[in-house]
């Protein structure tokens, strides 16, 4: 009996190991481009009765609300909705920050509905020497706010999402404050915890709790994704940002990173109001083409985050083919406004080619409103060599990813570039 038990125990753990192995294999990635694939992309042009776009304003009054729905309901999920009451709160201001040069906000807004309410932590910095409206770079951040600024006195993110007690200034580097103002910008950003914390039981303590009981708010409940959440952020910024007449209502640009790159292209989908977008490092889900097998792929996401992302859109693991639609359909709902999608050299996990493709393919939109795109480039553009066409640009960064004062330097320059092409 004894004998009989060992075996079993030995069957049992061997079978678990398979079957681990076999998950493993399951979601490896590829660095091949030999082995990446060659799907035929279909065009965002073309609607499902065979009919083409021809005009912007058939996109504009036809094709553009289709796709974004269709982004919608198998992906992203929608944007919660404006609850009763926004106030905003000014708890500190600084007339003097960053060594004279700025004037220092930190607001707290509040989401009022019912007897609910939520919170949103602003850190804002207004460049001082400027007389007339200046352009803003909005964004949200990964550790909170204190962690964005050499100021050593700015308030402390709250720890209730989660967070670790990250050091203060641990990611001024990501942020180029100073060069910002010192380049005529304004900058706002909030921590993405304050929306939707990143992780699987987040959505009980989201934006979304205002309008669902918690019943509705398990990590079962995935229609409610945090990439809406935090798009829905995006927004809150700009209703804040467009209270001031010394913010130009019509140049606020939004940026983000990695999950924050996807959650850009998705805030500009539901947003006119932003003027422009950078998306940086965005990969998988966000600029990377799902049709192509390297690096991250949708299942390997989907499995370690489905918190992002909707539970329809299960049915397209391993079935990419099968999408109604590819990811730079997504880019292109950004037209006519400027997009600067960002990559790095050593960022094989998010596709740097595929994100140079589907910048290439939202060209394809773009032109309808007589924008140039960079479908002209032939070959991946060299390492720190940016490609900028009329309003879409690409550009491949030396090095890992994150996000460098040579980032930053490059998205001034396509701002800069953008403001001369009008």
């Amino acid at each position: 009996m004894k004998i009989l038990i060992l075996m079993f125990t030995i069957l049992f753990f061997v079978a678990g190991e398979c079957a681990l192995r076999a998950e493993e294999n399951k979601f490896k990635p590829n660095y091949e481009e030999a082995k990446a694939g060659n799907l035929p992309w279909p065009s965002p042009l073309m609607r499902p009765d065979g009919s083409r776009i021809a005009t912007a304003t058939e996109w504009n009054n036809r094709r553009r609300a289709e796709i974004r729905k269709l982004f919608a309901d198998l992906l992203y999920g929608e944007l919660p909705p404006h609850p009763e009451t926004i106030r905003c709160e000014l708890r500190r201001e600084i007339s003097n920050a960053l060594d004279g040069t700025a004037i220092r906000r930190e607001i707290r807004i509040h989401l009022i509905h019912g007897d609910k309410s939520h919170f949103m932590d602003v850190l804002w910095y207004l460049p001082k020497r400027k007389t007339e409206p200046v352009p803003a770079v909005i964004g949200l951040n990964f550790l909170g706010n204190h962690t964005c600024t050499d100021e050593s006195d700015v308030f402390q993110t709250d720890p209730w999402w989660g967070a670790r007690n990250f050091r203060r200034g641990a990611h001024t580097y990501r942020w180029q404050i100073r060069k910002l103002i010192n380049n005529g910008f304004s900058v706002a950003t909030a921590t993405r915890g304050d929306l939707f914390p990143d992780r699987a039981d987040g959505r009980a303590k989201s934006v979304f709790r205002l309008f669902h009981p918690p019943e509705a708010l398990t990590p079962e409940h995935r229609e409610y994704t945090a990439i809406s959440a935090w798009a829905y952020g995006y927004s809150l910024l700009v209703d804040l940002l467009r209270t001031d007449p010394r913010i130009d209502s019509a140049r606020i640009w939004a940026h983000g990173h990695s999950r924050l790159g996807k959650t850009v292209l998705w805030a500009m989908a539901n947003d006119s109001r932003i003027a422009g977008g950078i998306s940086n490092n965005s990969g998988c889900c966000g600029a990377a083409p799902s049709r192509r097998n390297f690096g991250e792929t949708l299942g390997r996401i989907i499995q370690v985050f489905p918190w992002w992302f909707t539970s329809r859109a299960d049915a397209f693991i391993g079935k990419e083919a099968n999408l109604p639609f590819e990811q730079y359909w997504l880019l292109a709902l950004a037209a006519p406004r400027p997009l600067l999608i960002a990559s790095a050299s050593e960022d094989l996990w998010a596709d740097p080619r595929g994100e140079f493709l589907s910048t290439k393919q939202a060209g394809e939109v773009y032109e309808l409103f007589g924008s140039s795109g960079i479908r002209d480039q032939k070959s991946m553009p060299k390492i720190n060599h940016p490609v900028f066409g009329d309003s879409l640009g690409y550009y491949l960064r030396a090095g890992k990813h994150d996000v460098t004062e040579q980032d930053w330097n490059f998205v001034l320059a396509f701002i800069r570039h953008c403001t001369r092409s009008r």
